[in-house]
């Protein structure tokens, strides 16, 4: 079920208050807070591809299209590179036996 504006913003406070008093031991407030900048981020994309779809773009507001589908990309790229390295720097347990 989705929850309600007041909800999600009542989550996203939670969180924030967890993450200045340093208490996210599962990471749950990060998570959070790191899925609802995505989500914002998608959500202005999927309006700005809504609107090139339906209407056409100035060819301004199609570049600041392709720098938002670009920063998303790149965010992505480093997310794996850092996932790709946390992963190295894990210790395979059955070398250990």
């Amino acid at each position: 079920m989705r929850p309600t504006r007041e909800q999600l913003k009542m989550a996203m406070e939670a969180a924030d208050r967890m993450r200045r008093r340093d208490v996210d031991p599962h990471h749950l407030a990060a998570a959070l807070r790191y899925l609802g900048e995505r989500n914002s981020a998608l959500e202005e994309l999927l309006v700005r591809a809504d609107r090139f779809i339906r209407f056409g773009m100035p060819e301004h507001e199609l570049s600041e299209m392709r720098q938002l589908v670009n920063q998303l990309r790149e965010s992505a790229i480093r997310e794996e590179a850092a996932n790709k390295e946390d992963k190295s720097l894990e210790i395979d347990s059955s070398m250990l036996l």
